[in-house]
């Protein structure tokens, strides 16, 4: 599972990079997210703080290889993805859509190399 593993680096790095992004310029992020609607500073540093709680979650899973979380690490992301998807939709503010894009990339990263790494493991 060395590649399911190495795949949820994605995740963190993102999580990571947003939530002290969020945290500490929230300005900054939307202008490097091209947001077009108006946010709250506060509400914008509270996702931070919960993107970076997530990302600190999915280095200790990395960290420990612990593969018995790999399959929650990608069933955790669905609910996400899919309010990722509604909040575009609904807003249809660029930000969302490259949030959900970046976010998609990473569960269908993971996803690949855990069912790839299952198939060897059964043959």
């Amino acid at each position: 599972m060395e590649q399911t593993r190495r795949s949820l680096y994605f995740a963190a790095g993102y999580l990571y990079f947003g939530g002290v992004g969020f945290l500490l310029v929230p300005a900054v992020m939307l202008d490097i997210l091209f947001a077009e609607g108006i946010y709250s500073h506060v509400t914008l540093r509270m996702m931070g703080a919960l993107m970076l709680s997530l990302g600190m979650l999915v280095s200790g899973v990395i960290e420990k290889g612990a593969e018995a979380f790999y399959v929650k690490v990608l069933q955790a992301e669905i609910p996400a993805l899919i309010c990722l998807a509604y909040v575009y939709w609904d807003s249809l503010d660029r930000m969302w859509l490259i949030a959900l894009v970046v976010t998609l990339a990473g569960w269908f990263y993971s996803f690949g190399a855990f069912v790839l790494e299952r198939r060897r493991s059964v043959s």
